[in-house]
């Protein structure tokens, strides 16, 4: 799985299965930048999940894929002296469950924040920080 960084809205194309997702490549047809070999920090991760809870629990399609990601992300933060990114997850209401029904293990990362179509549910610190200051 790669991760591209993206700055604006225009740098998403529709996929086959008509999903926004970032083009491989720029305006300009240069390989876009893979986040794991980024030259700079990303301050925002959206994750995808089929349910949440409050305390952070995100259930995805059971691959591990993305929590892989985000530790190997989180490492390289820490190598570089970067800040680590805030990790959203986008989710209907009913996404959202109730406490402790959720599985998690020891290679599960933890979300900071759920943004649903009442607003925004902050869970970790970090993201209180953020909707507080704004």
């Amino acid at each position: 799985m790669r991760m591209f960084k993206i700055t604006t809205m225009d740098d998403l194309i529709k996929n086959s299965m008509n999903i926004l997702e970032p083009s491989p490549l720029d305006d300009s047809g240069n390989a876009r930048e893979d986040v794991l070999s980024a030259s700079s920090p990303v301050d925002l991760l959206l994750l995808p999940g089929l349910a949440f809870d409050r305390t952070g629990r995100r259930l995805g399609r059971g691959g591990g894929y993305y929590d892989t990601f985000l530790m190997r992300y989180q490492e390289l933060a820490k190598e570089k002296g970067w800040s680590q990114p805030l990790l959203v997850a986008l989710s209907y209401s009913a996404q959202i469950l109730d406490e402790g029904i959720i599985p998690v293990n020891s290679t599960d990362v933890p979300i900071d924040a759920l943004v649903t179509s009442s607003g925004i549910i902050p869970i970790s610190p970090a993201a209180l920080e953020r909707v507080q200051r704004s």
